[in-house]
């Protein structure tokens, strides 16, 4: 079976691209209109009481959201650098519209794909991964200072907090952890047919340079 022509594939990704921000309105649309425990009139009366949409508060919200996606930008172009160049547009184009597809996929799974997708078939894997490292970086800066923010919160906060279960729970999770860890290290484990040493061997392969600045713009989100 011969491959399709360039142009039917263009015109194929170009309609995934149409849907997938067609599918992102509609399902932004139908949160909001189906909620029941949220009356829009109601909150947006609210908001205009307390002055919320004042300039400087849209100007603040509109630069801080600049920022964030800028760094995600960012992030993403140094972690493609590993394996292919993308310039920072290519990299905004992907990353706007993976964010896209996240929105109405479970567990953000259309991130993955939405991404992938820009890239030729011998590089989707390694894309994927590289995904997944970024976003577990992220996920690491997130617990980091949400963790911190939480000490702070409950010092300065009467909370009543039973401290012998939560001292529990954590013990738990660290456990759960270190065996799970050493199952799948001492175990031959795949995913989709690539064993967990030739996940490593790729992720070490990546400069550490390359890592440290996607950790920190991970920070800075």
């Amino acid at each position: 079976m011969r491959s399709l022509p360039y142009k039917t594939k263009q015109f194929f990704v170009l309609l995934i691209k149409i849907g997938i921000v067609v599918s992102a309105i509609y399902f932004v649309y139908h949160r909001i209109t189906s909620n029941d425990g949220l009356d829009v009139y109601v909150f947006l009366e609210y908001l205009r009481k307390n002055d919320v949409f004042t300039l400087q508060n849209v100007c603040f919200l509109i630069l801080l959201s600049f920022f964030n996606c800028h760094f995600e930008i960012l992030k993403w172009k140094y972690l493609v650098s590993s394996v292919t160049h993308i310039s920072l547009k290519n990299a905004a184009e992907q990353s706007l519209a993976a964010l896209t597809a996240s929105l109405f996929t479970p567990n953000r799974i259309g991130d993955y794909g939405a991404k992938a997708i820009y890239f030729q078939k011998s590089l989707r894997k390694k894309v994927m991964f590289l995904n997944l490292m970024g976003n577990m970086m992220q996920m690491t800066t997130t617990l980091v200072f949400g963790s911190i923010g939480f000490l702070f919160f409950a010092l300065h906060f009467s909370l009543e907090l039973e401290a012998v279960k939560i001292s529990i729970s954590m013990v738990a999770f660290v456990l759960i952890l270190i065996v799970v860890f050493f199952v799948l290290k001492k175990s031959q484990f795949k995913i989709k047919g690539i064993s967990l040493n030739n996940i490593r061997t790729f992720v070490r392969a990546i400069s550490l340079q390359i890592k440290v600045k996607v950790f920190l713009y991970s920070t800075i989100r």
